[in-house]
């Protein structure tokens, strides 16, 4: 799938913060010798892992022989992953772990430094033949809720993203993402179905490590959501040693303009390519990107649908939009939409549901160029005293006062999150956002806190957040 038609199997593949390499020829060879550990019909594995070697071969492993796995991190909540095994009934689990901690399950196999169990009476669960991974919704780790993805899908996005980012067997990324996030895991399918090479590691890019394997290893490209941006603008963007980069990439959530712009003008100055980009795992990974030469007069967009996809917008009757500038829900196709959602495990045997048609659940409109741009989300709306509020629109408000801000609610109050600033007057605030949106400033809340809540992923944890009122 991924390994496959690699001409230069001596070439690298893998390199883990150990300094341990595996060639292409090496990779193929501990997959092929994973896939004997399981048998020759079609079940769930839960892995357990987190962006090491031997994550990475039981991963392909289970694709190439059929499995079906579901990819978790290893600081999962024992409660969330007790409830999801008995959701889900895995026949095999896959972790870091020497001693046996599931009644049910039988240590059958040893692999470097994690253990395969493998569940002692096996129920016969049906599963749809082109189901080929589950992902957990975005940062759900612990939700039933997951996506089911087919090979196609994996295959499909793969080529796609390596297409408009030009990865090729020079192309050497580095992990900076959870592995069982699709923005990460779309950085391990890319580079290794191109040829390309991943330094594996699981250090924070606050870590002095972090930065001194980039530099090496030679890494090429980097990839992150708006926090990490966060992150290396609080390090100092110009202390940074990434010589050996030539392109950078941006998902995983809206960065504000300000910072798009002070992240591109120096990356800029260094001839490193930038690419803002937007997807769901809804979508496998990717659905759109802006390509580096649009930045600076499109900051705000989400550019064009990658190739061999389609983006349009819909009114709210599911007519197309055609008129320019015209806000709708974001419609996107292409052979990367998945199957649709799991909840439980009969809706493993489920087929197709999407048709290859995503609706996003986010509004947007494009330009006369084309050009997307996302102006909400259907769900991130609130209704106060008979009045729809969007809480994207208001976190603009409030970040164009200078702010960072991540904005909350219900049909009694609003509740702005901000990160404390000498600059920050609650009672001005709160006066100014009652002006512009025309609600009571009494059913508006500001909430000062020194750093946002965040989930493995880097996205903001919403549920922590409210609890924090």
């Amino acid at each position: 799938m991924f390994i496959s038609n690699i001409g230069n199997l001596d070439s690298i593949a893998l390199i883990e913060d150990n300094s341990s390499v595996l060639t292409y020829f090496d990779l193929d060879q501990q997959v092929r010798d994973f896939s004997n550990f399981f048998d020759y019909k079609k079940h769930l594995v839960f892995i357990i892992g987190e962006n090491d070697v031997e994550t990475i071969v039981c991963y392909l492993s289970a694709v190439e022989s059929g499995m079906v796995p579901i990819l978790l991190v290893t600081k999962i909540n024992q409660n969330q992953l007790n409830n999801l095994i008995n959701i889900y009934k895995p026949k095999y689990i896959f972790q870091k772990i020497d001693s046996n901690p599931y009644g049910e399950f039988n240590l059958t196999s040893k692999y470097e430094r994690y253990s395969l169990f493998q569940r002692d009476k096996h129920e016969n669960i049906r599963l749809h033949p082109e189901l080929a991974l589950l992902l957990t919704t975005s940062g759900s780790t612990g939700s039933p809720k997951l996506v089911r993805l087919t090979k196609k899908n994996l295959i499909s996005n793969a080529k796609s993203i390596s297409k408009y980012l030009d990865i090729n067997s020079d192309d050497r990324a580095i992990t900076s993402l959870p592995y069982n996030y699709s923005y990460g895991l779309s950085v391990i399918n890319t580079h290794l179905s191109s040829g390309g090479s991943l330094v594996l590691t699981n250090a924070s890019m606050m870590e002095g490590n972090f930065w001194r394997l980039v530099k090496k290893y030679s890494v090429t490209s980097f990839a992150g959501v708006p926090y990490n941006y966060e992150m290396i603008l609080r390090l100092g963007v110009d202390k940074l040693e990434i010589s050996s980069i030539n392109k950078m990439t941006q998902a995983g959530g809206r960065l504000d303009f300000n910072k798009i712009e002070k992240i591109n003008n120096f990356l800029k100055s260094k001839n490193i390519k930038f690419y803002i980009m937007y997807g769901q795992t809804e979508a496998t990974a990717r659905m759109s990107y802006l390509p580096p030469k649009d930045i600076e007069r499109k900051p705000d967009s989400i550019g064009l649908a990658i190739p061999n996809g389609k983006l349009w917008i819909e009114d709210s009757k599911g007519h197309i939009i055609e008129q320019s500038e015209s806000v709708g829900e974001l419609i996107y196709s292409g052979e990367n939409v998945s199957m649709g959602y799991a909840r439980s495990i009969i809706d493993l045997e489920l087929g197709d549901k999407n048709d290859g048609i995503l609706k996003t659940g986010d509004l947007a409109r494009f330009d006369s160029e084309g050009y997307f741009f996302i102006e909400g989300s259907n769900n991130r709306f609130v209704k106060l005293f008979g009045n729809r509020i969007s809480l994207d629109s208001l976190e603009k408000i409030v970040s164009n006062k200078g702010f960072e801000s991540v904005a909350t609610g219900d049909d009694k109050k609003i509740v702005i999150h901000i990160i404390n600033h000498p600059n920050l007057s609650q009672d001005s605030l709160r006066s100014e956002i009652s002006e512009v949106i025309g609600i009571n400033h009494v059913a508006i809340k500001i909430n000062v806190i020194s750093e946002f809540p965040r989930l493995d992923n880097g996205k903001i944890d919403y549920k922590l957040l409210n609890k924090s009122k």
